[in-house]
């Protein structure tokens, strides 16, 4: 994959991933709804964020990341006897092992009370946490299932049809919230339910594209297997290697849980909007970088790897700056637009936004992170991230511990956003140890344009905001409408900043979006 074929594969998922976001938000926006900053928002909040969390480390990080350099290899070699074997004895060992980990955690649930002692003290906040968790952990058995999906469709360079399953997860529980809320006696439950349908959903309709390329899911217990052996060899480090930003989430919601009620779950609105931009943008690209790497490692090709790695960087550094000062700016304007309704009050907009602030610092360290470990994985090195992650989450702990005084849910914040730059700075300059110069003055020339550009779009933003305050006030209507003209009003002036400082990454952008409407017209 050349570096257009990149940024178009790349501009196409974001796209998919973006209409995905919009459905997040909706589902977001039903939660704020039915339960606002409450107890039992905060009950779905942690019992989610297990198997969420989870998700992450096994299902869609350190899955994807050891199984695609793996599989990739087996195409390469092109006998199809010895890749379906591969494919149905991982299949057959990643199924008994989640349906092993569900069954404990279903049956030691209880146990969560010694873990959230703050929560015994509201009553039925604790048993409520409870339920919630052994309705949602079978999550983590369907989505699972749809990463290793997804990591086969992704090596053969085939990236939308996963990138939709969100949409089914978010419609589910959408759908389900909005006819089942009444029907029990704490909404979060009609949620729950709609989390579990939402995973059998996104396991499901990715059978038939696996089926178009020939991939059938099968039973063969075959843990000698040396595929099989080489994936789980690779997983164990990688699940705590590509989950440094979540693990660093999980503790940041275990100590808010500690501080004042609707700390957990301003904490995870605040990051709903950061992971919309991470979502969208970034992990779109990093998606579509390690099959392209993997390809390129498996062929010796060292500095066809750095030109990816560093284009891919540029890619993040153009989309992260902006959003990280756009946030800031605007962030009460968008938490309102976005979540001020029903239980959601003018406090929640005032907590979400004081966190907001320092969660958005991180933005661009935690992009560029998720980028950098992609080159250690198509390497097929997934311990010296676990080294790296190690670092961060010591930083990130010690820094939640001391920040949360002063600073209360913006210190919890800040630490994350810390955490996650001292995890990029270690992998870069490791990666450099190893590999020696990437590109180094292409991407800080890149970096000081789209900085600056987004500097200057701040200072436009910022005046239109001070302009448009009081009609903001009037009513939420009007709040809406001017927040959409000033987020209309950044991207068109960071466009135009960065095509003033002939910033390459912006161009050649410009010229896949032309491309896409005179095909469309055509």
């Amino acid at each position: 994959m050349n570096n257009r074929h990149i940024a178009k594969s790349a501009f196409y998922m974001s796209m998919v991933t973006f209409t995905s976001r919009l459905f997040g938000l909706a589902r977001e926006w039903l939660r704020g709804y039915l339960l606002g900053t409450t107890s039992g928002s905060d009950a779905f909040t942690i019992a989610f964020m297990f198997p969420n969390l989870l998700r992450r480390l096994v299902g869609e990080g350190a899955l994807t990341a050891a199984f695609i350099p793996v599989f990739s290899d087996y195409l390469s070699k092109g006998n199809k006897d010895e890749l379906d074997e591969f494919v149905k004895s991982f299949f057959t060992v990643l199924l008994l092992f989640l349906i092993v980990l569900v069954a404990l955690v279903l049956l030691f649930a209880p146990l969560l009370r010694y873990v959230l002692p703050e929560f015994t003290k509201i009553p039925g906040k604790i048993e409520l946490t409870i339920i919630l968790t052994r309705i949602m952990f079978p999550y983590i058995l369907f989505i699972s299932l749809a990463a290793l999906s997804q990591a086969i469709l992704n090596s053969f360079k085939v990236f939308v049809p996963s990138a939709t399953t969100p949409i089914l997860l978010n419609i589910s529980i959408i759908t389900l919230g909005f006819a089942l809320a009444r029907k029990f006696y704490n909404p979060s439950l009609a949620l729950a339910v709609g989390v579990i349908f939402g995973g059998i959903l996104q396991f499901s309709f990715q059978l038939p594209f696996l089926n178009k390329y020939g991939i059938k899911y099968g039973f063969v217990f075959n843990i000698k297997n040396p595929g099989v052996k080489r994936v789980i060899m690779l997983m164990l480090p990688g699940a705590i290697g590509a989950g440094v930003y979540q693990i660093n989430a999980l503790v940041s919601q275990i100590i808010a849980a500690f501080l004042e009620e609707g700390s957990v779950a301003a904490l995870r609105f605040s990051n709903t909007l950061v992971e919309l931009v991470l979502g969208v943008f970034v992990i779109s690209i990093s998606t579509v970088i390690l099959p392209a790497l993997s390809e390129k490692s498996s062929q010796g090709d060292r500095e066809g790897m750095k030109e990816n790695l560093s284009f891919a960087l540029k890619l993040v550094f153009l989309v992260t700056l902006p959003s990280m000062v756009g946030l800031i700016i605007l962030r009460k304007p968008i938490v309102s637009m976005l979540f001020r309704y029903g239980k959601f009050t003018q406090a929640s907009v005032e907590m979400v936004s004081y966190a907001l602030i320092f969660h958005s610092l991180g933005i661009t360290g935690t992009g560029a992170s998720r980028i950098v470990v992609q080159m250690f994985y198509s390497m097929k090195d997934t311990k010296t991230p676990v080294y790296v992650a190690t670092v961060a989450m010591a930083i990130n702990l010690v820094l939640c511990y001391f920040l949360s005084f002063p600073l209360k849910l913006g210190g919890i914040a800040l630490a994350g956003s810390v955490s996650s730059y001292s995890n990029y700075l270690l992998l870069w300059l490791l990666l450099r140890k190893r590999m020696g110069r990437i590109a180094d003055r292409s991407v800080l020339s890149s970096f000081l344009k789209s900085f600056l550009s987004s500097i200057l779009m701040g200072v436009v933003v910022f005046i239109g905001y001070r302009f448009l305050r009081n009609f903001m006030d009037i009513s939420r209507y009007y709040n809406a409408i001017a927040t959409l003209l000033l987020l209309a009003v950044a991207v068109i002036s960071y466009v135009s900043f960065n095509l003033v400082l002939k910033n390459q990454e912006i161009i050649e952008l410009m010229k896949i979006i032309k491309a896409r409407f005179k095909n469309k017209k055509g």
